[in-house]
């Protein structure tokens, strides 16, 4: 394919060439493998909420029901990663260790399929030094080691390029179909993974014509065969993208481009600029996926790949060059629309090419320092770049293990404390209810994280955030874990008897350094929680008693009004206790959501009945109910400035609230009849200001 010539690979000895190449590519998928697998079980230091939310899809189809929820969160609409990662957890168990096992897995098979692309388009040499660098580099390790659906994404393309590039050789002859078939069946798995690789695949178009117009004889005995595949690739992934979901996570990315659409470049410019700077200057910002700002080449790699982007654009008319500059271009696109953030991620299905121009710039140079001085300087040079990828290799393990790995920023960020809570609860001498405080209590954030790390089924977790909320299990006694995130609301503390069983210390450097085990009596303190049973209520426009039923869900308990009287502008505080009657009577669930999901309202009301106050919230969601269970909800929600003094009105009520759906208010029943949809408490005095 290209008339490139190795310079450091050279040897006189017949026969000793080839063994030392296989013995430089295991040694650098050895690397490789070391980097991605070492401590794979603690570092990252826990999961995030789009990993867990990959592991709930892969984990649903590993135990044969595969989930039927269609939204574009943690692209889970991308099929391929929930039947490769089911594989995995077959092999490996339904774990978040699988999921990362899978990412590595598909990270090293990128390696060896750089090397099999690099060296089909220009030689031994740089398919050798293209492998290495994505062996070693910090953003291609780091990316192989992070369980999101996107993983097999870089591999699967740059497979796809291998096998393209073996159909288009021109001095192959024989039977190739199987070779375009590979091609097809590559190139449309990686477009089932992530749209990124979609973003990629436009490199592939522009490359057939580059060869009608460039290299007729290639493309007069091959372009049939590549015109061929890419329809077959179009086929066989068409019943995805012509699926208006497929597209979910491209609107929401898209809106650089609507704005530059309107007349308004600034905002794609101004991405597009901080994109192309994290080559060299400053990295991703986030430190969910990279060192925060840290680049993907240092400054001497650097160097090299413009040297590498700048011999491919002089070397244009040669196709393997030309190439790795529409693939690179075409890779970044999505970085370029959405800017440095994420950037890692976006532009990872270009990985291969990326880090093949700093192989191709200092290849050159070593050819022209042979040319000119001899091979013996040639060697020298390539001794050199040796020890530098050592160098690349040996500060890819210090920022990765211990600069970022070990960072307290890293470890929030991969929600670490929830993950040492689940680590704790797996191990601890107890069965039956947990009371569980935390930040992010609904689907699909923390309990996902908690179903792929806690491994016990004689375990029941109760879900909430004990800054607005609590639950009172229906049993005598429970185990309380509260982390520092979510301390209980000062009406909780106040009141709540709870026996510290431990501390559990992290590390004291950590956002979150520990978390605090208790017992407590769940049914007794509920007792002890109850105000009297003297509060007015109404609904129907007639007086009602407490408990008051609404669509059989649930049941207003009681209430209290913490603030009876307010001046305009103030905030109303108050807590409302709710009895879990039947949760199913919530559903049937919309295909856009998880389970259950419900909203308690509080509307303060003026004579004319206009809502001049208002909060819709519940920290204890639905899709954790249990019958039996009773929880509480705080509600603060500020009162107009400009209300008038005077008395006021006060109403409540539960309604479903599912994304793109209707909210719909749980009917308030008595004696069987539905009177109304809220209970009307007592009134709240407005003083002046």
């Amino acid at each position: 394919m290209s008339n490139f010539r190795e310079f450091d690979l050279s040897v006189h000895v017949s026969g000793l060439k080839l063994d030392l190449s296989r013995i430089l590519l295991i040694v650098i998928l050895l690397a490789g493998a070391f980097l991605r697998f070492y401590r794979l079980d603690s570092i990252p230091p826990g999961l995030t909420h789009d990993e867990a939310d990959t592991g709930y899809f892969v984990a649903s189809v590993y135990r044969g029901e595969p989930a039927k929820v269609q939204v574009p969160y943690g692209y889970a609409y991308k099929p391929f990663t929930k039947y490769s990662g089911a594989l995995f957890m077959a092999l490996f168990g339904p774990t978040d260790l699988a999921l990362r096992i899978h990412s590595a897995f598909f990270g090293l098979l990128l390696v060896l399929f750089t090397y099999l692309w690099g060296r089909e388009a220009f030689g031994t040499t740089v398919g050798l030094g293209s492998a290495a660098l994505v062996a070693v580099s910090f953003w291609t390790v780091c990316d192989s080691r992070f369980a999101l659906n996107s993983a097999p994404a870089p591999a699967l393309f740059t497979g796809a390029a291998y096998f393209l590039w073996r159909g288009l050789d021109r001095e192959r002859e024989g039977p190739s179909w199987w070779i375009w078939g590979l091609f097809a069946l590559l190139l449309a798995g990686s477009l089932y993974v992530y749209e990124a690789a979609l973003a990629a695949a436009a490199s592939l178009v522009l490359l057939f014509f580059y060869l009608a117009l460039v290299d007729a004889p290639r493309f007069r005995r091959r372009g049939a065969w590549f015109a061929g595949a890419l329809v077959a690739a179009g086929v066989l992934v068409a019943p995805h993208l012509l699926n208006p979901v497929s597209w979910g996570r491209t609107n929401t990315l898209s809106e650089p481009l609507r704005a530059a659409s309107r007349g308004n470049l600034g905002p794609l410019l101004n991405n597009a600029v901080s994109a192309l700077g994290t080559f060299s200057f400053s990295g991703d910002s986030l430190v969910t996926y990279n060192l925060p700002n840290r680049p993907i080449f240092d400054p001497l790699t650097s160097l090299f790949f413009y040297g590498g982007i700048a011999l491919c654009i002089r070397r244009w008319n040669k196709p393997a060059y030309a190439f790795v500059i529409m693939w690179m271009v075409m890779g970044i696109v999505p970085s370029l629309v959405v800017g440095e953030w994420t950037s890692t991620l976006h532009s990872k299905a270009a990985e291969a090419p990326i880090m093949a121009l700093p192989v191709l710039g200092a290849v050159e140079v070593g050819r022209l320092l042979t040319s000119r001085f001899g091979r013996r300087w040639g060697r020298v040079f390539a001794i050199g770049c040796v020890i530098w990828l050592l160098v690349i290799a040996g500060n890819t393990g210090y920022d990765y293990f211990f600069r970022w790995g070990q960072s307290p920023e890293t470890r929030a960020a991969y929600m670490h404390n929830l993950s040492a809570i689940t680590d704790y609860l797996d191990e601890v001498p107890y069965s039956g209810i947990v009371a569980l405080s935390s930040p992010f209590p609904n689907l699909p954030l923390d309990p996902f994280v908690a179903d792929l790390t806690l491994h016990r089924d004689d375990l029941s977790v109760r879900w909430f955030d004990a800054r607005r909320a609590l639950v009172f299990s229906n049993t005598s006694r429970s185990m309380f874990v509260l982390p520092p995130n979510t301390p209980l609301a000062p009406y909780f503390s106040e009141r709540l008897e709870l026996q510290l069983l431990e501390r559990v210390d992290l590390r004291p450097s950590d956002v979150d350094p520990y978390f605090d085990v208790f017992t407590w009596r769940p049914i007794d303190a509920l007792a002890d929680f109850l105000p009297p049973s003297s509060e007015e209520a109404a609904a129907g426009g007639e007086q009602v008693s407490l408990p008051v039923n609404l669509g059989d869900a649930v049941e207003l308990v009681a209430y209290q009004l913490l603030d009876a009287e307010v001046s305009s502008g103030g905030t109303v505080r108050a807590v409302t206790f709710w009895r879990v009657l039947d949760p199913e009577v919530l559903g049937p669930v919309p295909p856009s959501a998880y389970g259950y999901d419900a909203k308690i309202f509080v509307h303060v009301l003026n004579e004319s009945g206009r809502v001049v106050g208002q909060e819709d919230r519940l920290d204890a969601p639905a899709w954790n109910w249990h019958p039996g269970d009773v929880f509480a909800q705080v509600h603060r929600l500020r009162v107009d400035a400009e209300m008038s003094p005077g008395d006021y009105l006060l109403e409540v009520g539960l309604y479903t609230s599912y994304a793109g759906e209707d909210l719909t208010r749980l009917p308030v029943i008595v004696d069987g009849q539905e009177i109304d949809d809220h209970v009307l408490l007592q009134r709240l005095k407005v003083a002046g200001q």
